[in-house]
């Protein structure tokens, strides 16, 4: 079981929540879901696994965009020397420039993550459509759209080309749940479902597991 508190594993036979102390049988928000529980937003969001994935994401995301900015910065002169296009210092000028792009990139990503916040909405619409993408045949792109209107107010929408991504997971009418610093949606009722969507790392896993394999984080069941 899970305390509706903190998201703490309590065994069976303890009276109290080992992470925060709540006693089971309180009335001040000791409710406890089974780990098998299909409805309902879990609280095991609030492990502290998912905190710690973010903050992972966080620093690879800074990493990455480091060495491609590294990268940049020694790509360029060498290719303005070896061509003769670029003179220098203006390759190095240009490097620097889409070095310092990837690395603004990366700080608006984390910034859009921790100012995020969690919200409830309902699937309203699904759709499909083809658009043609220059003047040969090639160029015909099937999308697919998947729009959740949130509770106060607005509508988020999702655009997949070519591949159906989440389209098939959600269906028109779902109650979901937008975790802050996740990009995907928890659904209240997951009794349809054969597997349950990760929420850190969106893998799909069966749902009698209790933790995502790729991840390690819980699942939201």
């Amino acid at each position: 079981m899970f305390c509706s508190h903190c998201g703490g594993i309590i065994q069976e036979e303890e009276k109290y929540c080992p992470n925060c102390g709540i006693s089971v049988n309180s009335q001040d928000g000791g409710t406890f879901y089974s780990v098998s529980a299909p409805m309902g937003f879990s609280p095991k969001i609030n492990d502290p696994a998912f905190a710690q994935y973010k903050c992972k994401a966080g620093i690879w995301s800074v990493l990455f965009a480091l060495i491609l900015a590294v990268i940049a910065l020694i790509a360029f002169p060498i290719y303005g020397k070896v061509s003769g296009e670029i003179e220098w210092p203006d390759s190095l000028l240009y490097g620097g420039g889409i070095g310092g792009m990837f690395l603004v990139i990366a700080f608006i990503q984390l910034m859009k993550r921790a100012l995020d916040k969690t919200w409830d909405g309902t699937v309203e619409e699904k759709e499909t459509y083809r658009q043609r993408e220059g003047k040969d045949s090639t160029g015909i792109h099937t999308y697919y759209v998947v729009k959740v209107r949130k509770d106060s107010g607005g509508v988020k929408k999702h655009k997949w080309r070519d591949k159906p991504g989440l389209y098939d997971y959600y269906a028109v009418g779902d109650r979901v749940r937008h975790h802050k610093g996740f990009y995907c949606y928890e659904k209240y009722d997951k009794t349809r479902d054969a597997k349950i969507m990760c929420a850190a790392c969106m893998t799909f896993v069966e749902k009698d597991r209790d933790v995502c394999p790729r991840c390690k984080c819980p699942l939201l069941k």
